[in-house]
């Protein structure tokens, strides 16, 4: 059996929970806060209780994973509600961004279903009221509603938990800047080795934005 109590007396359940807190060991060390982080967590431990529990009886894992689904396409994260300087795009406004010669566009790329998309809204809607000027606006689009924008900038709405989102672009004279962009991809669309983690400072500092906005 897979599962079997090993050498040091550690049951099966003890072994899928141990490998889950090892994986998110791992994923915390890329994450901006525990708060961020938290989506990462539940979602982690809601496989190994399915896990856990197909390896007790397979009926009882029937039941949980209707469940689980259920819950998965119904349930979202609450977005942050704390007033901002945001505009809300999709496919029919874009233009916003494309015909303005003027100012520059920092655009959030995110979905409603990706781990991280959700946490992150409070970190732009505060970096918006901080920076957005006549030189510099701010914009987000829900890109699992208008896939067409993601698939017209490359952006992958391949899974779940993707390291892609959101993603931040910065536009200028309505055209994408180059090397202004995270997550960072290199030449032939794959991501860069080097992530750099969503926080408010490494934003600043990325796009900068403190001389973007100088008067």
């Amino acid at each position: 059996q897979l599962f079997k109590l090993d050498p040091f007396g550690f049951s099966r359940e003890m072994q899928i929970f141990g490998m889950v807190a090892v994986t998110l060991y791992v994923k915390f060390r890329r994450a901006n806060s525990l708060l961020e982080f938290l989506p990462t967590i539940f979602l982690h431990l809601k496989v190994a209780v399915l896990v856990a529990t197909f390896v007790e009886d397979y009926r009882a894992t029937l039941w949980y994973g209707v469940v689980f689904l259920i819950m998965f396409f119904t349930v979202h994260q609450a977005e942050d509600k704390t007033p901002n300087k945001v505009e809300t795009l999709n496919t029919g406004n874009f233009s916003l961004v494309e015909d303005d010669k003027k100012a520059l566009w920092l655009v959030e790329f995110y979905t409603t279903w990706a781990q991280n998309c959700i946490p992150f809204s409070a970190t732009f809607n505060a970096l918006s009221n901080k920076y957005c000027n006549d030189k510099l606006k701010f914009g987000k689009v829900n890109i699992g509603r208008f896939a067409s924008l993601a698939e017209r900038y490359g952006i992958s709405l391949k899974t779940i938990n993707n390291h892609e989102l959101p993603t931040l672009i910065l536009f200028e004279k309505g055209k994408p800047v180059a090397d202004q962009r995270l997550p960072v991809k290199k030449p032939d669309g794959t991501l860069h080795g080097q992530y750099v983690l969503l926080t408010e400072e490494n934003i600043i500092k990325f796009f900068k934005l403190d001389r973007r906005t100088a008067a």
